[in-house]
Order: structure tokens, then C-alpha cells, then sequence
């Protein structure tokens, strides 16, 4: 019995690449050799096995009658060895891509992502904060906290934490709101509306809704430059509990006023059912309900 020696092995590798493209030489520029050395390498596979593996036609080389039967066995013994290394090794499936609104990656996620960094080593994340709903069709998403009802058709959905809206502003110009009506010599700081969040439905929950005429409003396009702007005292924001509660327990933010708005949405988790990446969804999905 002819065993399969380490140079018998690496003597059939050559002997399919020649045998693809019919010539010593154009083998010898795949494998980055010498067509001295693909020349050598099938002179000792043909000793070995006792019979002539190739014939010159002109200025090609083919395959004799042995060389065709034994080409198919290797051909398909190479591909096994290539797919059992590769369930070894595995290629990495590239990072975790999680889409959310900025503010919300901004203000909440991103001062506790280092948590789930250092638990979860192996699950490298991706952010893609947009005000844009995240569309799975594409591949390039995973997993979506989205602000909403929870209705998603077609797609997996879990609650995950709901919020209320209220005023906060810089402790010092916290100090000059002594009433409803000091709102009137501040700037409102004003959002995208989410959910019913805006300084109209605050002011009417809090009885006060002919307010809104006498203030001076300063919109911006997202919810965390509202912060920004709060946090230099630049004016009063209605933001979400969610993204101010880091800020509120540092005392950096106050709430000069304690009504809140119950907003319409709440956050959900949202992914495809049949995403290839369950396993890691499934864990960053619980670190995100611990969080929370």
C-alpha cells in the first residue's frame, strides 16, 4: 500500500494546479515557484506511484490516461482537507452592528458599552447611530434598539426599558426658574418630536399651554446637541429620561420642574429571526435588558 507522505501530499497539490492550467510554468507562477521546482515535484510524485502522470503535446502538458483517473480523487481530497481546516478556524463573522437613534447612543449606551466589552472579548460591536429606520434587508444590520410600539412585522421584537420627558437645564440657570412663567426668559431648547415630546404638549400637561407664544425656541436636529447646549446653559431642554439620568445623578443637569410627559413610544429590541448571528444578538440583547 502507497502512503500519503508529506511529500507525496504536497506533490498532488502541484499536480492539480498543473493539471488546470496545463503547463508547468503558469503552475509554477500560481504557487510562487520555480517551473524547475513543479517540474521536480511531479518527476517525484510520478517515481512514488510508479506510472507517468502527464505527456507534453506541444507546448502544453496533459494528462495521460492515469493522470485522468486519479485527478477527480484529489481534486476532492483537497477540498475536504480545505473545508476541515476551515471548521477549525473558523473566519470571524466581523463585528455586531447595532442601529439606534444617536442621541440614545450617545447619552446612554456608549458610557456603559465598556461593560460589555470587558465580559464579551470575542463580540466586537459596530454602532450605526441614525435617525433612520434600520433596514435588515441589506445584511449590513444585526440588531436595532428602535423607538416605537413594537409592532414590526416579519421582524424578532423584545421591550426593552420605556422613559418619561421632562425640562432639565444647568444647575445655575436651574436657579433663575423660580415659576412656569421664568420660561419665558430662557431659550427652549427643541428636538425632533418623538412620540408627542414636544414643549407644546409639556406646557398643556402642565396647564400652561398660552406659554409657548411668549418663549423663544432654538431647535436643533438631534437630541444629545440638545444636551450639549443645556450643559453650556444655553437654555432649557425637554429631553427623555433616558438619556439624562447619567446626567441628573451627576449633578450636572436638574429638573427645575417635576411634571413629565408619558411619551407615546417606548424601546424595543428588533432583529431578523433568521440572522446567522443569533447566538450573539441573544447575548448582547441580555446585557442590554441588565442595563436597562
Amino acid at each position: 500500500m502507497r502512503r500519503l507522505t508529506a511529500s507525496r501530499l504536497s506533490g498532488l497539490r502541484v499536480f492539480v494546479v498543473a493539471a488546470r492550467h496545463h503547463s508547468y510554468s503558469a503552475a509554477a507562477a500560481e504557487l510562487c515557484v520555480t517551473q524547475a521546482a513543479v517540474s521536480q515535484q511531479i518527476r517525484n510524485l510520478e517515481q512514488s506511484l510508479g506510472c507517468r502522470l502527464f505527456r507534453r503535446a506541444g507546448a502544453s502538458m496533459v494528462l495521460t490516461e492515469q493522470g485522468e483517473a486519479l485527478l477527480p480523487f484529489v481534486e476532492q481530497g483537497l477540498a475536504l482537507l480545505q473545508q476541515g481546516v476551515a471548521q477549525l478556524a473558523p473566519s470571524s463573522p466581523g463585528p455586531l452592528s447595532i442601529s439606534m437613534l444617536p442621541s440614545l447612543a450617545a447619552r446612554w449606551l456608549m458610557p456603559r458599552l465598556w461593560r460589555f466589552a470587558e465580559a464579551h472579548p470575542d463580540i466586537e460591536i459596530r454602532l450605526q447611530p441614525s435617525q433612520q429606520l434600520a433596514d435588515f434587508g441589506t445584511g449590513k444590520t444585526d440588531l436595532a434598539i428602535r423607538y416605537g410600539l413594537g409592532d414590526y412585522p416579519e421582524l424578532a421584537c423584545e421591550y426593552l426599558m420605556a422613559d418619561t420627558a421632562f425640562p432639565v437645564c444647568s444647575p445655575a440657570l436651574s436657579r433663575r426658574l423660580g415659576s412656569l412663567d421664568d420660561l419665558a426668559g430662557v431659550p427652549l431648547v427643541t428636538a425632533p418630536e418623538y412620540a408627542g415630546v414636544s414643549w407644546a404638549n409639556w406646557l398643556a400637561l402642565a396647564g400652561r399651554a398660552e406659554l409657548l407664544g411668549r418663549c423663544r425656541q432654538l431647535t436643533v436636529d438631534d437630541g444629545s446637541l440638545a444636551l450639549d447646549m443645556v450643559l453650556a446653559g444655553q437654555g432649557v431642554a425637554l429631553s427623555r429620561s433616558v438619556l439624562v439620568a447619567d446626567l441628573l445623578r451627576d449633578g450636572r443637569l436638574c429638573r427645575p420642574f417635576g411634571t413629565e410627559l408619558k411619551p407615546l413610544h417606548q424601546y424595543y429590541l428588533v432583529w431578523r429571526p433568521d440572522s446567522p448571528r443569533l447566538a450573539q444578538i441573544r447575548q448582547f440583547c441580555d446585557w442590554l435588558h441588565r442595563e436597562a
